[in-house]
């Protein structure tokens, strides 16, 4: 048995871990789409016939989950995985070679495993549930980059079946049937309170923001005078109904008083708080057809954020109340806060005078050098945007970019930009006819990428200004490629056979899987900037950064540094067999003419044309 990176958790008391896997509602129920996402994930990851979430109780292997399994439960006398529960992390390279396991009823029968790694799933109270495996047909043994990927995933399982019993006990807490309004069925305002409270704890660990809502219904009274109390009823109850509707993303909801509402919702940025409120108010605030009448709410909504306003519940509920009682912020949203309230407001300036900052030239391109690791040359420039704007002040590409990314026509112009600026420079570059022809990269939008005629429009535009697609460099992530993948491998694939290089940028910060990269038509790979800080000191990224180099070589791509910023770092990337290097040793992203001028130096005294 190879137990590499083992971590010891026993089965000291089989009872305790019987009672905590019961105690997470998991067992028998039926297949969920949050669960299944990562099985098929794990598997295309990994390209294994068999990837499961499987659970082990008293007797039987039951699958929360599978891919290349159509059982749902296997007797525990024969499951594979009860043997890798007392181990934190279990591989078996080849099963016929192993003396415990080659006599295996799923060795010597279906599935007929020859190899398996497992990674132990864990309860809240830290007993050993299950695990998250791989399993295949043919003996293979994985990468020390692979088994970390495994062991990563089975923390991903692990705290989504945590959060699914959190949010199975608010649940339950908040059917307390002598808690809830009789005219809604919403829980009163104490109930929403504590169902509140468990919220800002999963928040607090999850890294995220709540946003509460305290919704006014303004017409109530003229509603009730017009067309009577019955029908007054009717209409709380449809606002009720839309609230708990599953397309609003509300986690919470409760009444507050008979005209008011309590809601709560989480974001990651405070600069998404209109973008997530807008859509609720919206539907609202939406014509309700009753008994021959047409009835328009009118709904106003105070907000509070965790924590910025506050971390109880009692604090968020009355600060959301209290923003009623200041000056709007937009349309009928009213927020607490000034630091938020900014923040929000700045978001939407941002998006009403990006637009005319493209077309007045108030945007500029910037360039930061790709260097060859060895330092003897400037192999190109990766195209990033800056905005000076006389109102806002500085807005940096962080701000911008997603903004423009969640609106089709900025996004396309923002493409569109930047492809021009790029091609009108590239004819500058090189300064001598002698010197190879340098790349100029671009990064796409991912919502552009999947646009129809997005490969026509794009050579359109190299022809329109006499530039050879093989100048060009698109820059996807992995993300957006990951949207559609069929999709997407079509597309590159035109890109590709028409000249232009395709670069996945980013590499490692999201699902990064071994299948989908042997599949893609990509030349280059960009390794992220966090794989590269730690280097040369941390041996953990030194092994890992020298993987991924030696990975993505095996399947003929380019590799490039990104964030490189020590001469220390320059040397051991070079020792790896980096091929290109990016980051602030060189360069930080500067406007055209600097970047001329960083040619005409290169290479500069204290850098060495060759390490």
């Amino acid at each position: 048995m190879d137990d590499t990176n083992a971590r010891i958790t026993g089965l000291k008391d089989e009872d305790a871990r019987l009672n905590e896997l019961r105690s997470l509602d998991i067992l028998d129920t039926p297949h969920e789409e949050h669960f299944d996402r990562y099985t098929r994930l794990v598997a295309q990851v990994f390209n294994t016939p068999i990837a499961l979430i499987s659970l082990i109780d008293e007797s039987r292997q039951w699958l929360k989950s599978s891919v290349g399994m159509e059982e749902r439960e296997v007797p525990r006398e024969f499951s594979f995985c009860v043997h890798a529960l007392e181990h934190g992390y279990l591989e078996v390279s080849d099963t016929l070679q192993n003396d415990f396991f080659r006599h295996h009823r799923a060795v010597v029968s279906h599935p007929y495993i020859r190899f398996y790694a497992g990674v132990v799933l864990h309860g809240p109270g830290g007993q050993a549930i299950g695990t998250l495996c791989i399993s295949d047909a043919q003996p293979r043994a994985l990468t020390e980059v692979e088994r970390a990927w495994l062991i990563a995933f089975g923390n991903i399982v692990e705290e989504q079946i945590q959060l699914k019993t959190q949010l199975f006990n608010m649940r339950h807490q908040a059917s307390r049937i002598n808690q809830r309004d009789a005219r809604t069925g919403l829980p009163d305002e104490t109930l929403l309170g504590e169902t509140l409270d468990n919220l800002l704890h999963l928040a607090q660990t999850e890294s995220y923001n709540l946003v509460v809502l305290h919704l006014r219904l303004n017409n109530l009274d003229e509603i009730s005078r017009l067309y009577g109390r019955e029908n007054r009823n009717a209409i709380l109850k449809a606002l009720a109904d839309r609230l708990t509707a599953p397309d609003t993303g509300i986690l919470a909801v409760g009444t507050m008083d008979i005209d008011r509402f309590g809601a709560v919702v989480s974001i990651y940025s405070l600069r998404d708080i209109f973008s997530v409120i807008k859509p609720i108010l919206s539907k609202l605030s939406a014509a309700i057809d009753l008994n021959g009448h047409t009835i328009r709410p009118s709904i106003d909504v105070g907000i509070s954020v965790s924590p910025d306003d506050g971390i109880s519940p009692d604090d968020l509920l009355e600060r959301a109340r209290t923003a009623l009682k200041g000056p709007k912020s937009f349309e009928s949203i009213y927020i607490f806060t000034h630091r938020t309230e900014e923040s929000a407001l700045r978001r939407h300036n941002i998006e009403q005078r990006l637009e005319s900052a493209m077309l007045c030239s108030r945007l500029e391109q910037y360039y930061q050098p790709l260097v060859f690791a060895d330092g003897s040359g400037v192999i190109g420039f990766e195209a990033l945007a800056r905005w000076q704007d006389k109102k806002l002040g500085t807005v940096s590409p962080g701000e911008f970019v997603p903004i423009a990314e969640k609106n089709a026509r900025l996004s396309r112009l923002l493409t569109d930009w930047s492809l021009g600026c790029v091609c009108e420079k590239a004819h500058h570059w090189p300064i001598k006819p002698s010197d190879p022809p340098l790349k100029l990269s671009v990064n796409i939008p991912a919502n552009q990428f999947y646009q129809r005629n997005f490969v026509e429009h794009i050579l359109q535009t190299l022809e329109e200004n006499d530039l050879a697609p093989q100048r060009l460099t698109l820059e996807l992530t992995e993300e957006s490629l990951l949207t559609d993948i069929d999709s997407a491998i079509l597309t590159m694939r035109k890109l590709r056979d028409s000249g232009i290089s395709l670069a996945l940028d980013d590499f490692g910060t999201g699902y990064s899987s071994l299948n989908y990269l042997k599949r893609l038509p990509v030349d280059v790979l960009k390794i992220d900037k966090s794989f590269i800080d730690d280097l040369p000191h941390d041996t953990k990224a030194v092994n890992l950064v020298s993987g991924i180099i030696r990975i993505a070589h095996g399947m003929g791509l380019e590799v490039v540094a990104e964030g490189v910023e020590h001469a220390a770092q320059q040397k051991l990337l070079h020792e790896l067999g980096c091929d290109v290097l990016q980051g602030y040793l060189f360069s930080r992203p500067v406007d055209a003419n600097q970047a001329l001028a960083f040619l005409k130096k290169w290479p500069p005294l204290s850098q060495p044309a060759a390490i």
